[in-house]
């Protein structure tokens, strides 16, 4: 074994063992988070060629995601990936590609070819404009391990906790604030009628998706004022799909502070507007959702 990458290995060891440090409870905005690398890389490895593909992971991250929590009004949220080649052969980065267009990744130009022993760093930012709460971005690495044609993949996690804008915090007294709530409890359509109409109603006016999220949906569910009678969404108790996000933002529910947001039953939106918007949250809260259960199950399971 090189020198050198003795050197490289035991930094990649020494990141993956940082990584797993205890943090303060405290998270101030504008910081990033490190989550434990899951797969740590074997601390020794015969030289040689190899016959087939490694058993254990050969490209090893300094965490497999991050977590960034934002400031009020912030942009962009920063991320910075190292990464390693743990194994005896060299690797072959073929492309990296992100979850979505939102997210912009920064490397060396690919194929990026790492020798044995050797690292780098993997930069991104992920656009807020028009984001609130708890999002999750992945950046997956397409990678061939020398001398093998196959194609493996790893992938990362870059989460970041949006606060609401200032706007929607509001600007009501405690006292207009229970008025509010005590009206909309009286009749959930309410909200779209007179001045209630103007955060609403009418900001989410033409919107689509995401962004119909952040206009409507956000003042309520995304407030730090949010009533606990109004759902945390990122924290769902049942699981949910593409049907029960549309039923419910059509119909609203009886007995709650939900209104029918369906033009054909009082509310604001367009079926047009509605599916946007069912999709979206399917997309984003019912994957959420899937994976927390995914994970729950598993523990038991080990149990």
């Amino acid at each position: 074994m090189r020198k050198d990458s003795h050197g490289l290995w035991m930094a990649a060891l020494l990141l993956a063992g940082l990584s797993s440090t205890p943090l303060s409870a405290q998270i101030t905005p504008g910081s990033t988070v490190i989550h434990p690398v899951q797969n740590p890389p074997p601390a020794h490895f015969v030289p040689g060629q190899m016959a087939a593909a490694p058993s254990q992971p050969t490209l090893v991250f300094d965490a497999e995601s991050k977590r960034y929590e934002a400031a009020p009004g912030e942009e962009f949220a920063p991320f910075t990936f190292i990464l390693a080649n743990v194994w005896t052969n060299a690797i072959v980065i073929n492309r990296v590609q992100p979850s979505c267009g939102c997210t912009t990744v920064s490397l060396p130009p690919t194929p990026w070819t790492l020798a044995a022993g050797s690292g780098g760093k993997v930069q991104a930012h992920v656009s807020l404009a028009g984001k609130m709460g708890l999002i999750t971005k992945t950046i997956s690495f397409y990678y061939q391990v020398m001398p093998s044609n196959a194609e493996l993949i790893r992938k990362v996690d870059l989460i970041v906790n949006i606060p609401p804008p200032p706007s929607l915090a509001g600007n009501m007294t405690e006292a207009e604030r229970k008025a509010a709530v005590d009206k909309a409890k009286a009749d959930s359509q309410a909200i779209f009628k007179g001045s209630c109409a103007e955060c609403h109603a009418n900001k989410g006016h033409n919107a689509f998706g995401q962004d119909l999220y952040a206009a409507d949906c956000g003042i309520c569910h995304e407030s730090s004022h949010r009533e606990s009678i109004v759902p945390d969404l990122h924290a769902l108790k049942q699981p949910a799909d593409f049907n029960y996000w549309k039923t419910i933002i059509t119909f609203g529910k009886p007995h709650s502070l939900m209104p029918a947001f369906a033009a054909a039953h009082g509310g604001p939106l367009t079926e047009a507007q509605i599916v946007s918007l069912a999709t979206y949250l399917d997309h984003t809260i019912s994957h959420h959702f899937s994976s927390v259960s995914a994970k729950a199950s598993g523990s038991r399971a080990a149990e």
